[in-house]
């Protein structure tokens, strides 16, 4: 049985609880004029029930401020308990610890116990861990549990201005800075909001572009360098030199370190204790917090759990072939269509620059026909002995080599249209094109990156790309192996094959899972300029894909309205293809990967509805890889047989944790899924059911959202996110990309034959 520990330690009232407060009609600016000038003496909260100001006073001689006094019982009122906490939390660190601007309580760690400490380094230059303290809620047995969630977190730290960094020929032009502004509570650092990009200094000011308005110059006394991993570390070089390698080094393992799950759990305890035993926390004078210890699956209160099998998958339209093991299952049972996929014999054109022909060339031979020889594992097991043509039951393929002389996007477009030029004297067209691609490209302007610029010739003709890294080729076989297990299903599936679906249990007539995702236009940090375009990926419920759509770049006030528009047509198309009635019982899983408003969740509802469909609920699952929330498993003592181990204390995929009707907890990659102990601890994910959901199986909805964590095309290894989602932010990533390249037709993976595949996998 799993010995488990949640980092929320149940908080309580203790003594006179009964306090004189003031309420007001609310009014927004005078909310925020009365948080400023009382925030040591009062919490101040709008009540949405009267829409009103209640103003609560947290430290003796303090009396109400508002025109109407009555008399609250806070053990009553646990709706008021997170701001009340909140402002305790910051008068107990208040001269003990730099509290950091933002939501909830940030502080940071202590100066000399910083990962940046040596003689010649001056103290304004930091990294440091800071600790975030908030409330949650869980509902165990029908009772609300408030509690104390804590979570540990690294911050770099440049507290010298730029005219000092100048001074020691710290560079600035090209970086973008930051300006302070006054904190509302002077007991809360001061907040700093990015200005601009630095274009050129002269007489003591800098000159910006990309500048947010009015900072179109600011002076250097006054502006400071962005904080960035990469920028500390240059300051540290510049100002202490050979000492710097060693120093980066020790805090480097350091950060490893905190990062890891002892590590985290060490700081989150000290942090709950100094609380528990040396702070004041009152609520109200009288009155004071208490906190519990954090709650222990062996402890009334902690949430309902369970592990979630591994999905089953299944390898043949029978559904006899199953296996819960997709790199196993495609070995012994082939790809789920292997008898229709078409065609057998691909025609393959590699896109290479010349001076690497004979490796692209060596590792396509492995890519294709496999590796036998090389077994990894205590039972010798060969894990690419089958090779790509073995595996999904295809043919030798005709391969052709069409190679850039230099690695610069125009010579790599004019190789590919040699390839098509080709295709098209033989009759023919190509079925896939491998591209070889440099780590380095990822660092170029879209616009010139070689690969986005090959796909982007290719995709027009409908023909799928798949990237090959010089690095990738140059791995050991040992490792190699498993890249090459990636890459094959990925181009298979990008190819237009099934390499396997869900074991679907189908309950209602239809059942279709909706990614709802979008990504940003920009060629500004600052914003003022963005778009947006919205996409939506559409599943059944055995994890068929069976289209995106998209929006059309449009700015944010007519985000909402076009992105309803591109989902009304996915479901009109899907209505279609499977021919529904307009009286079949249907249920719409949303998954989005922000906060669905109100208002929102109704238009998508009224949206679905205007499609004149009877019977149909809905669920809207916001997937949450940003919270608070830590799970460590004491049974966990780390994988891999040399330290550090990796996954130390991290709980195990499949671990769900049920806080409430409407939240849970999922692990989709667990320990057993990092690739590296300096990876720190695996986290779960937290699942929101919204309010306005018309089907609210909590638990039916964690397994589904797991199983399509499992069904990834693009690897054989579960997603950190369900493939409604990733495959939203792949779409993204590859539309942000492709759009840098001069005469990109947006069309060609809209209405194309090629939208209709995997191609962003």
């Amino acid at each position: 049985m799993q010995h488990l520990t949640i980092n929320f330690a149940p908080i309580s009232l203790a003594g006179a609880t009964k306090v004189q407060v003031g309420r007001q009609d609310y009014d927004h600016d005078r909310l925020r004029e009365l948080r400023q000038e009382f925030a040591a003496t009062h919490v101040l909260m709008r009540r949405r029930e009267g829409d009103v100001i209640v103003d609560i006073p947290v430290v003796h001689g303090q009396k109400p401020i508002g025109n109407v006094i009555e008399e609250l019982d806070l053990s009553q009122e646990r709706w008021l308990w997170p701001a009340l906490f909140e402002a305790a939390l910051i008068r107990a660190f208040h001269n003990v610890r730099e509290i950091l601007p933002g939501r909830g309580v940030t502080v940071l760690g202590k100066r000399d116990r910083g990962l940046l400490i040596h003689s010649r380094l001056p103290a304004s230059i930091q990294r440091r861990h800071a600790l975030h303290f908030g409330t949650r809620s869980m509902y165990a047995g029908g009772e609300r549990s408030v509690g104390l969630v804590c979570e540990l977190s690294l911050k770099n730290l440049i507290r010298m201005s730029c005219a000092e960094l100048i001074g020691f020929d710290v560079p600035i032009e090209g970086h973008y800075v930051l300006v302070e502004e006054p904190a509302p509570d002077p007991r809360i650092l001061p907040r700093r909001k990015l200005a601009g990009r630095v274009t050129s200094i002269a007489d003591g000011m800098l000159v910006l572009d990309d500048h947010a308005e009015g900072f179109e110059v600011v002076a250097a006394d006054r502006a400071f360098l962005e904080p960035r991993v990469e920028t500390v570390d240059d300051c540290v070089r510049r100002m202490i030199g050979v000492d710097a390698p060693l120093l980066l080094a020790d805090a480097e393992r350091a950060a490893v370190h905190l990062n890891s799950g002892p590590g985290r759990k060490e700081k989150i305890d000290e942090a709950m204790s100094y609380l528990r035993d040396k702070a004041d926390l009152n609520a109200i004078p009288g009155a004071r917090f208490v906190i519990d210890e954090m709650l222990t699956s062996d402890r009334p209160g902690f949430p309902i759990r369970e592990m979630i099998e591994k999905p089953v998958l299944v390898f043949d339209p029978s559904g006899t072939r199953k296996d819960d093991w997709s790199e196993r299952g495609l070995k012994q049972n082939g790809p789920y269509d292997q008898r229709v996929f078409s065609p057998k014999r691909l025609r393959i054109a590699v896109i290479c620059q010349a001076r690497h022909e004979g490796q692209v060339d060596a590792f396509l031979a492995k890519f294709l026909e496999g590796m036998p020889d090389v077994v990894s594992g205590r039972k010798k097991v060969a894990r690419y002995g089958d090779g790509f043509i073995r595996r999904f039951a295809l043919q030798n393929p005709e391969v052709a080599f069409f190679t850039a002389p230099t690695a610069i996007a125009a010579d790599y477009v004019q190789a590919s249209h040699r390839a098509l030029s080709a295709a098209t004297d033989g009759g023919f067209s190509w079925d896939l094109a491998l591209v070889q691609v440099e780590e380095e490209f990822k660092s170029y302007d879209d616009g010139s990156n070689p690969y986005f610029a090959t796909k982007s010739v290719f995709l027009k003709r409908g023909v799928a790309v798949q990237s090959i890294r010089l690095e990738t080729m140059a791995q050991p076989d040992s490792q190699l192996v498993f890249s090459l297990n990636h890459m094959s299903l990925a181009t298979y599936a990008k190819l237009g094959g099934t390499p396997w679906l869900l074991a679907s249990q189908q309950t209602v007539a239809h059942e279709l899972v909706i990614g709802l995702g979008s990504h940003s236009v920009a060629s500004s940090r600052v914003g003022a300029h963005e778009r947006y375009v919205g996409i939506t990926t559409v599943f059944s419920s055995d994890g068929s894909y069976l289209l995106s759509d998209r929006t059309a770049v449009v700015p944010f006030q007519g985000y909402a309205s076009a992105l309803y528009e591109a989902l009304k047509r996915s479901i009109t198309t899907v209505r279609k293809q499977d021919n529904w009635r307009s009286t079949d019982k249907v249920r719409l899983v949303f998954h989005v990967f922000m906060p669905l408003k109100d208002a929102e969740a109704e238009a998508i509802e009224r949206t679905v509805l205007d499609l004149h469909l009877d019977n149909v609920t809905f669920a809207f699952l916001h997937i949450a890889p940003k919270h608070p929330f830590l799970v460590f498993d004491h049974g966990q003592s780390g994988i891999g047989f040399s330290e550090p181990k990796k996954g130390v204390l991290g709980p195990a995929r499949g671990l769900h944790l049920k806080l409430s009707d409407y939240e849970s907890l999922v692990v989709f990659a667990g320990a057993s899924e990092l690739k590296l102990a300096e990876h720190g601890m695996p986290r779960p994910c937290l699942l929101k059911l919204h309010r306005l959901s018309t089907f609210t199986d909590m638990t039916y909805l964690a397994r589904q959202a797991f199983q399509f964590s499992g069904h990834s095309w693009r690897m054989l290894a579960p997603e950190r996110y369900p493939i409604t989602i990733r495959y939203s932010d792949l779409i993204a990533e590859r539309l942000s990309g492709l759009s840098a390249v001069d005469g990109w037709d947006t069309e060609a993976v809209h209405f194309g034959p090629i939208g209709r595949t995997l191609w962003f996998l």
